[in-house]
Formats: C-alpha cells, structure tokens, sequence
C-alpha cells in the first residue's frame, strides 16, 4: 500500500469540510474557502487552501493548494482570498483553522442591523461562539483591505461576520484536522444564532 504524503489528511478534511458547509446551504458551488496549519517539528509551517474557483462539491485532495505563511506558493492555485488567511495566521499565532463560508442569515442579521450576541442562545452558542461575534464593513473581496479588517476583527473574536459577503471562523486546535472542523462548527452556531435573531424580529414585527 503506497504511503500517503505529508498532509494528506488536511487536504481531506478540508475537502469534507467544503462539502458540509455546502449541505448546510451555507456555500454555493464556487463560494467559500479554508485553510489549515500544518507545522514541522522543525518549526516549518504550511498552509493548505482552498484552490480558487473550484466546484466544491467536486473538490479532491490532490486540488488543495499549499502556500508558505510568507505567501508563496508551492503547489495548486489557492484561493482568491488567500490575504484574509494569511492576515489572520500573522495576527493570531494561535490559530491553527480558517473557515470562510456565505452565511446568509448573518449576513441578513447585520443588514437589519441587529446584534449577534452568544449569550442570546444561551451556554451552547457561548460554547461555540465565545463571548464576541465580531462585525467587518462591506468591501471588496480578495483585498488587502479585506484581509486587512478580519484580522483585526478576529484578533478578540472568533468568528466574525463579513458585511455583505459571508462569516469567518478560526479554530486553535493543536490538531489541525481538528481545528477545521472547530472552525465549521462556529459558522453553523454563527448561522443558528442569526436565524433566531432574525425570527425574533420578524415575529415582534
């Protein structure tokens, strides 16, 4: 049986994870991406990404991209917004995940300027969330500037809502695979917090 590379299984779970979000309805085809740390004995880091453009639901391991935390790039064509990612990794030495899906009840939530506070939802969200939901202004995506805003937004935070655009979340797992999916289950907490704020505002009318 040939020895699977370095990797391997953060390329894979980054794939499932693409695949989840987009059943969840919290992706479209094309949208959203994700990266992981993976960190050498010797202090090397690699980030494997999302490729860009990529079919998410079509998505195989071998597509993943792997950049150094310095931006180049040693194999595949990562991700559009591989700025955000690498913005968050240099503010957050802890973060070992990045998630960023289309969440569209969040996105909802802060066009109808409502608050996305945890404890709304009690100890499970708190769990999931932490004590901060944080808020990005609407700007192009792909950008410096983009990048730029959610890494300061994330530096308290961990999970933050991009204005007109979708959510980010990070996972601090040593476990990188792990952290994936920390990550993913902060966006889904995210997105059932924004749906009840939003019920709660439609119902009081």
């Amino acid at each position: 049986m040939a020895l699977r590379q370095p990797g391997y299984e953060i390329r894979q779970t980054l794939v499932d994870a693409m695949r989840i979000l987009h059943d969840r309805g919290l992706l479209n085809l094309r949208g959203g991406n994700a990266s992981a740390v993976l960190e050498l004995p010797d202090g090397t880091r690699f980030i494997y990404i999302t490729p860009s453009g990529a079919i998410k639901t079509r998505m195989k391991p071998e597509d993943i991209a792997v950049m150094s935390p310095e931006g180049y790039v040693y194999e595949g064509k990562p991700s559009s917004e591989y700025r955000l990612h690498l913005a968050v990794y240099r503010t957050r030495s802890d973060v070992r995940a990045i998630v960023h899906a289309h969440n569209p009840y969040a996105v909802l939530a802060r066009r109808l300027g409502l608050e996305l506070r945890p404890e709304a939802l009690g100890v499970e969200a708190r769990y999931y969330l932490g004590n901060c939901v944080a808020a990005v202004p609407e700007v192009e995506p792909g950008t410096e500037e983009l990048a730029r805003l959610a890494a300061e937004a994330l530096r308290d935070c961990d999970v933050a809502v991009l204005e007109g655009h979708g959510a980010v979340a990070i996972g601090v797992s040593k476990d990188p695979v792990e952290a994936v999916y920390e990550a993913v289950d902060r966006l889904e907490a995210l997105e059932d917090l924004a749906r009840a704020v939003v019920y709660e505002k439609l119902l009081r009318g």
